[in-house]
């Protein structure tokens, strides 16, 4: 295990949590506070270092693994706390009905079906494409041989994405910071590479300024508008940051352990950020005491939820009697 890269995760977690905290702020003062809003931006980049956060992580620890044994892991790593904090997102959805769609969107983490749906806990459109790059990974374990077929179906539907939702979602561009992740974990150690800790953190936070940034929300990022765009411009940034990050040496501590709980820092937090809204428009504060007050209440809360409620549910799940039984290595 690279614990640095545990930290990283918890950093990551923190700068979606600080993007979404400084948007409630904005909506209930009309004001950023102190940073503007292209230097509060950079946070939307949490995704993409996610993202090549898997690809290390998932490349390096499913060695030795049969497919089954890796499906497992996923599954035990990543549903049962999903499906639990799905149910008051359920709650807050059935108010206005919910579709089918909704439903595979949600429960299979498919959101290509006729037309491109979200699911019904926003946040987890990152999860559908974890999952799909799971799926991906163990049909290679289960065959070795099916690499080009997975390769050939990504880049047949690159080209095919302008033909219907399957296509975007099979074909869009974020697959690729997954692949670069996966290059990372074959890289070998150079100490010269932590300076891409700076020079990443630069070029994100300059993509604000530039006028670069991508733009859209949910739908957008399931659909791979901009797509391009964005893995230039955060993607490979963020490669640079985790590439730097992985020539950090150190050993589990209280960082490590928030990196263990960002996964439902990552989940919860925006029931916290919604319900917080309200009490900023009646009760409204200075924007950057909004925005600190957010991350604080949201990290605490997500904290206490992975103590309570996520690990004993992987404990529970990991077997003694099933395929896998690794320590779970989470990559969200």
């Amino acid at each position: 295990m690279i614990w640095s890269l545990q930290t990283l995760r918890f950093a990551a977690a923190l700068m979606v949590v600080y993007v979404h905290a400084a948007q409630t702020a904005f909506a209930a003062t009309g004001s950023n506070g102190f940073l503007p809003q292209e230097f509060q931006i950079a946070g939307r980049a949490g995704v993409d270092i996610f993202f090549v956060i898997s690809g290390v992580i998932i490349t390096r620890t499913a060695l030795g693994l049969t497919w089954q044994s890796f499906a497992w892991k996923r599954v035990r790593r990543i549903i049962p706390i999903y499906f639990l904090a799905c149910i008051p997102a359920m709650f807050i959805a059935g108010r206005s009905g919910i579709e089918w769609r909704e439903l595979i969107a949600t429960f299979l983490l498919w959101p290509a079906t006729d037309v491109m749906t979200v699911p019904i806990l926003p946040v987890a459109w990152t999860l559908c494409f974890e999952a799909l790059f799971y799926i991906a990974f163990a049909i290679v374990l289960f065959d070795g041989r099916l690499l080009y077929a997975v390769l050939g179906i990504f880049a047949g539907s690159m080209l095919l994405r302008p033909y219907g939702p399957v296509f975007q979602f099979l074909g869009n561009p974020l697959i690729l910071e997954f692949m670069m992740g996966m290059a990372l974990a074959y890289l070998p150690m150079k100490r010269a590479a932590i300076w891409g800790i700076p020079i990443g953190a630069i070029l994100l936070v300059a993509v604000g300024f530039a006028g670069v940034a991508p733009t859209g929300g949910t739908m957008e990022f399931l659909v791979g508008e901009d797509g391009f765009q964005r893995v230039l411009v955060y993607g490979i940034p963020s490669a640079m940051i985790v590439c730097g990050v992985m020539q950090v040496e150190t050993k589990e501590s209280f960082w490590t352990e928030m990196g263990d709980a960002s996964y439902s820092l990552y989940l919860t937090h925006t029931f916290l950020v919604s319900a917080l809204l309200t009490l900023w428009m009646t009760y409204p504060l200075p924007p950057d005491l909004i925005i600190g007050f957010v991350v604080l209440v949201c990290v605490v809360f997500g904290w206490r939820v992975h103590v309570r409620f996520e690990a004993p549910l992987m404990l529970l799940l990991k077997p003694g009697t099933a395929v896998a039984s690794e320590t779970p290595q989470a990559a969200h």
